[in-house]
């Protein structure tokens, strides 16, 4: 009775180690013809399990190495994409700045110029040469004279514009020949102006006008004064000349 419990004793035992040493020989043995017929998922568990790391370490997540791998595509393609195609350089954009139209500039510059060109010749000129005329009044009229110690229209004439660069004929009918015509009512202060005391249309007088309706002249009378253009010299008057 002793002998049969233990041959049971000896059985449980030795049975499932028979039976382990069994299954490892035929897995060993023909690993295909048992894989093939095992399914995915079992051969999955004991892949999973065979390659378990001993002790506390566990096996790395699954999910890092697609991280990592889409990771490094993008790398490369950003550093493939940079080392291509460089970088544009941005460049400052001026911005275009409001232009005046030409024909106003052109309408502009020439009104500059016409306004300045007026107190750098005639108006200033005309004033420096009234202010000489008007040094000599009271000078006594002599026929043919040319000089301050006396003076006849022609020669009072010449002699003060000669003061200031400008050259005129000696006799005033001569003098009538040159220089741009001027109408009676657009008369302006440095404007020669000529008369026929003769009534006959032969120029054989003349003066500087002065504006405000006068002029100053060398009179056979009253020597170098200054005369209001009135109904009597507005009688004999001949015409105007513009020498500046």
């Amino acid at each position: 009775m002793k002998t049969l419990k233990n041959n049971k004793w000896w059985s449980l035992i030795l049975v499932p180690i028979f039976s382990t040493s069994l299954f490892v020989t035929i897995l060993t043995a023909a690993p295909l013809t048992i894989t093939e017929k095992m399914n995915p998922e079992e051969i999955q568990t004991i892949a999973v399990s065979t390659t378990k790391v001993p002790g506390n370490a566990t096996e790395p997540q699954t999910t890092s190495e697609p991280q990592s791998t889409v990771n490094a595509a993008d790398t490369n393609t950003t550093t493939t994409v940079s080392s291509s195609t460089p970088a544009p350089t941005s460049t400052p954009v001026k911005k275009a700045q409001p232009q005046p139209s030409r024909g106003a500039s052109t309408s502009s510059s020439a009104a500059s110029k016409s306004t300045a060109a007026k107190p750098t010749t005639q108006p200033t000129k005309a004033s420096a040469i009234i202010a000489t005329g008007k040094q000599y009044l009271g000078v006594k009229y002599v026929y043919g004279g040319t000089t301050p110690a006396g003076f006849d229209c022609s020669g009072f004439v010449q002699y003060v514009f000669a003061k200031h660069g400008i050259t005129l004929p000696r006799v005033s009918r001569d003098q009538y020949k040159i220089g741009t015509p001027v109408s009676f009512s657009n008369l302006q202060p440095g404007d020669l102006v000529f008369f026929s005391l003769a009534k006959n249309g032969v120029v054989d007088h003349e003066g500087i006008y002065i504006g405000n309706g006068q002029f100053i002249n060398a009179a056979s009378s009253k020597g170098v004064t200054i005369y209001t253009l009135g109904t009597y010299w507005q009688s004999a008057y001949v015409g105007a000349k513009r020498v500046l």
